[in-house]
């Protein structure tokens, strides 16, 4: 389903849909539903700036946000011209281990051609992009309140929500709720008041704190306008991230995990670079000027709410997306794209009811088709979070039988990539989430041979997941 900024006849005119949250998932679902359903109401607590700029109910925004090549395409697909138009607002494409540098074994890797890019922009400059695309469908209502609850019929089918508005709480009636709501769960009490019991629930403790900045850049061409990840693999638990974005910006982020200290000041954000391994993002930034606050976050825990393995069916007319589904350790840039792929999968299930169901039974077949195909990108990127968080003796949590094998099978892969750009091209459409976790275990019997390292275990540990934080 291709959903266009113009405006267009929605396929139910006479039904009503409501999300819960404008953040990244939010928008970008209020455009799949605004394909089928006559008014879509897109709620949030704080308005959307007229600029680029910061929102406090997206803390996270101040950080390197990179969008993974799976989430570029839903985007261009939903809103065709996308990635033109963000170029035009100063995104930089660049491609994995070529324009997106990694570190790693004591050497900055070679550049290879993997055919996968990724999107380096702030998170405000991306989220205002998309708001324009949004906010010119005319379906799609803004709605300044916050929602304290969900409304049901006897039956339990949700009926709308309530929403308090200037210290008055009102009632929006709607026929499907989308909670976008984000890392909050507001959403788990909301359904607990209607009796529903949660679903089975993954939690991992990576324990991550990243501090950010911008600073400018005099770098304009030639290979040192890149993304440069020096990223901390185990035993590791400090990094960084240097990314150019849009108005000739760098946007540096320092990371440490379980006890190491976070820098608080500038002096301490410099001295945590140059202690790196590697001088590289330091020398990059000498000369350079800091031109906004440091900023910090810290990421405890996440988790996986598993709706679509839940005894007890959602009601009818609730539909989770995003962070309400599942969140993810930030140093793998996942969030965004799997959140893009989850709103991919509401047009897939959206397409399939409304060709099988009539307007007024719609309601109980759209969960089942939904759920399926929403958990599979979040339970591929919270696999691939596992798979690298449990070589660290400090993180706690229970990796499942699956993420142990997948820690395998990535040790396994990225041995034999070593001079092979094929199996480096399988590797990066695996985690940019373009194919099945699968198609690791692809068996290529091409011998080693001249000119190619043969894999042993001091190979096997050096690898890089993702590009950025997200």
């Amino acid at each position: 389903m291709s959903v266009s900024p113009a405006n267009h006849s929605p396929r139910w005119p006479d039904q009503t849909a409501a999300v819960i949250g404008s953040g990244f998932a939010g928008m970008v679902a209020a455009a799949v539903l605004a394909r089928v359903f006559g008014t879509v109401w897109l709620i949030d607590r704080e308005g959307h700036p007229d600029l680029p700029a910061l929102r406090k109910t997206i803390p996270q925004a101040a950080h390197v946000h990179a969008l993974l090549q799976s989430g570029q395409n839903v985007l261009e697909n939903l809103f065709p011209g996308f990635e033109r138009r963000a170029i035009a607002q100063g995104s930089l494409p660049l491609k994995v281990r070529s324009g997106w540098r990694s570190y790693s074994a004591g050497r900055w890797l070679p550049p290879v051609e993997t055919g996968v890019q990724v999107l380096s922009q702030t998170r405000p400059a991306l989220d205002h992009l998309i708001r324009q695309q949004v906010v010119s469908i005319s379906v799609i209502r803004p709605l300044l309140g916050r929602v304290t609850g969900l409304l049901a019929d006897d039956a339990g089918a949700i009926t709308g929500l309530r929403l308090l508005q200037d210290g008055a709480e009102q009632e929006l009636a709607a026929d499907l709720v989308v909670d976008a709501a984000g890392r909050a769960e507001q959403g788990a009490g909301w359904l607990a008041a209607l009796g529903y019991v949660a679903p089975p629930v993954e939690i991992g403790y990576p324990e991550v704190r990243y501090v950010s900045g911008l600073f400018s850049r005099r770098v304009e061409t030639g290979d040192d306008l890149a993304g440069w990840l020096n990223f901390a693999t185990a035993p590791m638990t400090r990094g960084a991230v240097l990314a150019p974005v849009e108005n000739g910006r760098w946007m540096a982020t320092a990371t440490c995990r379980f006890d190491t200290q976070a820098p608080a000041t500038l002096a301490e954000f410099l001295s945590f670079l140059d202690e790196l391994p590697d001088d590289k993002i330091s020398g990059l930034l000498a000369e350079e000027t800091l031109t906004s606050e440091l900023k910090s976050y810290r990421i405890a825990s996440v988790r996986f709410n598993r709706f679509d393995q839940a005894k007890q069916p959602l009601p009818q007319g609730y539909l989770p997306i995003g962070d309400r589904i599942a969140t993810f350790n930030p140093l793998y840039g996942q969030g965004m794209s799997v959140a893009a792929l989850q709103c991919q999968a509401l047009a897939d299930a959206l397409m399939q009811v409304t060709t099988n169901c009539a307007s007024n039974d719609w309601r109980a077949a759209l969960a089942p088709a939904y759920l399926p195909r929403a958990a599979a990108p979040a339970e591929a990127a919270w696999l691939i979070g596992q798979a690298n968080d449990m070589e660290y003796p400090a993180y706690r949590g229970q990796p499942s039988a699956a993420a142990i094998a997948l820690n395998k099978d990535l040790r396994r892969a990225f041995a034999t990539s070593i001079g092979r750009a094929d199996r480096m091209r399988c590797i990066d459409r695996v985690l940019h989430l373009l194919e099945p976790l699968s198609h690791l275990t692809t068996r290529d019997s091409r011998p080693v041979g001249p000119g190619l390292h043969q894999p042993n275990e001091k190979t096997t540990h050096t690898r890089q997941i993702t590009p950025a934080l997200n």
